[in-house]
């Protein structure tokens, strides 16, 4: 019997159920200070965080997925900061800018921001043929604190890490 792949659709709506909605939104201690040069952690959550986002990142072997997770902005709900990054810069969102400037709050994506208001998975094309997918991240209490951001780029990147294990 061959074992069956997931694809993006299925591990972000996986990554939505074990990524920590509660963490995400605390993760950056002062929101309002968020900007490329100064931005305070809470280690912890941000290393759950983080952890969570690599296993989603590498659940197909067959995909190069790279994601992102992205916490609104407390006063401008339009806006959002990227809080985690897995092990590559995320496809929308954040390359604005041209040149990406750094780790900045950002105008949301149009379809990111989509899904952070109705709570509801998005997807997005690049017009390349290249898909990124959005999922809503919620709270214990239900509230969407953020996204996650999947996308597949088709190859490694320059300083990807080889996960497989040779005998």
């Amino acid at each position: 019997m061959r074992e069956r792949l997931l694809d993006i659709e299925n591990i972000g709506r996986i990554g939505q159920m074990f990524l920590d909605g509660d963490l995400l939104k605390k993760v950056m201690i002062d929101p309002f200070t968020c900007d490329e040069d100064d931005t305070d952690y809470d280690i912890p959550a941000f290393n759950a965080l983080k952890a969570a986002l690599s296993k989603v990142e590498r659940m197909n072997p067959d995909l190069y997925l790279t994601g992102a997770l992205w916490q609104w902005y407390p006063t401008n709900r339009r806006m959002a900061a990227p809080a985690v990054i897995g092990k590559a810069h995320p496809r929308n969102g954040w390359m604005r800018p041209d040149p990406p400037v750094g780790w900045m709050i950002t105008d949301c994506a149009p379809e990111m921001l989509r899904a952070m208001q109705e709570g509801t998975p998005t997807k997005a094309t690049d017009g390349e043929g290249k898909w990124t997918y959005y999922f809503p991240i919620k709270t214990s209490a239900g509230v969407v604190v953020g996204a996650l951001e999947l996308s597949d780029s088709g190859k490694p990147g320059p300083y990807e890490r080889n996960y497989t294990m040779n005998a």
